[in-house]
Parts: C-alpha cells; structure tokens; sequence
C-alpha cells in the first residue's frame, strides 16, 4: 500500500489543474502565501495536500486524481 503525499510539487498541482508549470508555480506561492499569512510554517515549491483538497471546492482525495488515466 503505498503511503499518502503530504505536499503537492508545482509538477502535481499543474497536472492536477491542466495548467503549465509556469502557472503553477504562482499557483503555489499563492497557496504559501495564505499559509504564511496564517502562521503556518511554508515550503517552498510545495503545498501541503490536505490544504489543497480543502480549497478547492467539490476536490477531494487528490492522489485519485492523479492516479487516474488522462486517456481519451
């Protein structure tokens, strides 16, 4: 059984969200920046899961998604 991702990379929110790594990497320190605002220790590069699935409205258990297969 393989063991659940604490943090997203910019890589896994940009697959996650269909957006270009560029983008997702402003997508990122924006999410860090909220963190930071709460006092909540950040990573850069990184957002924790949890925080992810709880912004994101109707996104829940973030590996399904990106286990799942993107064929048409």
């Amino acid at each position: 059984m393989r063991k659940r991702k604490m943090y997203l990379s910019v890589e896994d929110i940009a697959e996650l969200f269909g957006l270009s790594v560029s983008f997702a990497y402003r997508v990122v320190e924006r999410m860090n920046a909220d963190l930071a605002s709460k006092n909540h220790y950040v990573i850069l590069g990184r957002v924790p899961t949890r925080y992810v699935e709880d912004m994101i409205y109707g996104l829940e258990h973030v590996e399904q998604y990106l286990k799942e297969d993107k064929a048409v």
